[in-house]
């Protein structure tokens, strides 16, 4: 479901895409498809390696949207550009905050 919906969204992006800068295009991209993938990061925790694959491949998809790229160029450097964490090291860092913020009693009660 996760997947589905942020690749429509990438569909729908693309059609303004020459009408955003890259700054707004990286806004936009944390989000709509960020936001998603952190909101079920505590249930995305455990999740099969091919449906994390399909999740890289969102991440991947949206950070070539961000440049203007198509498929045939690699995304690892452009992802580095914009200080993008691949999905199971942001799944991962997204739980250790959670577990961080609980222990600390940093959330709202």
């Amino acid at each position: 479901k996760i997947v589905q919906s942020c690749n429509l969204q990438l569909v729908n992006m693309w059609r303004v895409a020459g009408k955003l800068t890259r700054h707004l295009k990286m806004k936009l991209v944390s989000t709509v498809i960020h936001s998603r993938i952190d909101f079920y990061s505590a249930l995305l925790n455990g999740i099969s390696v091919k449906d994390r694959q399909r999740l890289q491949k969102v991440q991947n998809s949206a950070t070539r949207f961000i440049f203007g790229q198509r498929r045939r160029r690699g995304v690892t450097e452009l992802r580095k550009r914009v200080h993008f964490l691949p999905i199971k090291e942001r799944i991962d860092f997204k739980m250790c905050l959670l577990v961080y913020k609980s222990i600390n009693g940093l959330y709202p009660e």
